[in-house]
């Protein structure tokens, strides 16, 4: 979303506003469930511990109450992604809300970047399963996405469709698309990605946001998309058509490719992956790499 309004809390009111018109659209559509981009209370205000303290939304909260009531109203389930003080605590949140207007479960994004650590975002420990009336949902926010384990902690956990809400624009557009149909394909698992675009009558270039928000199907392939613009994208989708493989099977045995991918899996020799001793190690690595690397711009300036 593009920024409107003079203040900051004409910033900030313009943004809920959008977020609540773009629901009650999708509510219009007879929607089973919704979701919107990263952040979206906050997107466009500056990133500082102050912003954080007066503008992030408690939750719940007058603004959590008025997403409630439009999924009341229109019978609709909504992954809601806030910046949001949770029992007091700042938090990258993904709210999950029935139909009944109820929040049922919380995601607290897993992998934070050093901007949110930096004003006091303190990241979750879990990555959750919730059950809803049509499937079950798995969330990951954002930075979550580089790391495969994610979503394939979503799949062991019984997800059948993955939600992806997202600021997107620096990472380039092949990185990102490889990365988002690649989780879809490593679970075999729908995925949804919502993030942000550009106007109608814009031209967009880099550094803009990519838009792309989409649906994917369990191959990857992309089978409904926004392209670079903002819009509410709606796609009816099957929870019970599966794909189905002969991975790490062979033959003519053929399986739901979820399945084979978890009775394949050998995790008795993956005990590499959750070893702390590697990312300390990599830490350290990485901050004398970049002290170098200051140290030579340093030296040509």
């Amino acid at each position: 979303m593009w920024k409107e309004g003079k203040t900051l809390r004409e910033i900030k009111e313009k943004n809920l506003n959008r977020v609540l018109e773009m629901l009650m659209v999708a509510g219009e559509r007879s929607s089973d469930v919704a979701v919107f981009g990263e952040i979206a209370n906050i997107l466009n205000l500056p990133f500082t511990k102050e912003t954080m303290t007066e503008y992030a939304d408690k939750v719940p909260g007058a603004f959590t109450d008025s997403i409630c009531e439009v999924a009341r109203s229109y019978s609709m389930n909504v992954i809601a992604p806030l910046m949001g003080w949770c029992n007091g605590t700042l938090r990258n949140v993904a709210l999950i809300i029935d139909r009944d207007g109820r929040i049922v479960d919380m995601y607290y994004k897993v992998h934070l970047p050093k901007p949110e650590v930096e004003v006091g975002v303190v990241a979750g420990d879990e990555f959750t399963v919730t059950p809803l009336d049509f499937g079950r949902v798995g969330v990951m926010i954002c930075m979550d996405i580089e790391y495969p384990e994610s979503a394939l902690s979503l799949m062991l956990k019984g997800a059948e469709i993955i939600f992806f809400p997202h600021v997107q624009s620096s990472w380039g557009e092949v990185d990102w698309e490889i990365r988002y149909r690649a989780r879809a394909i490593d679970t075999g698992l729908y995925l949804v990605s919502a993030s942000y675009g550009i106007r109608d009558d814009d031209a967009w270039r880099p550094g803009m946001m990519l838009g792309r928000s989409g649906i994917i199907g369990p191959d990857g392939s992309i089978l409904a998309e926004a392209s670079r613009y903002v819009e509410v994208l709606t796609r009816e989708i099957d929870l019970d058509r599966k794909r189905i493989s002969n991975f790490h099977f062979g033959g003519d045995e053929l399986c739901e490719r979820t399945l084979a991918i978890m009775a394949s899996r050998r995790p008795e020799v993956y005990g590499e992956l959750v070893k702390t001793e590697h990312r300390d190690r990599a830490l350290e690595e990485a901050k004398r790499f970049i002290a170098r690397l200051k140290n030579v711009h340093a030296s040509r300036t």
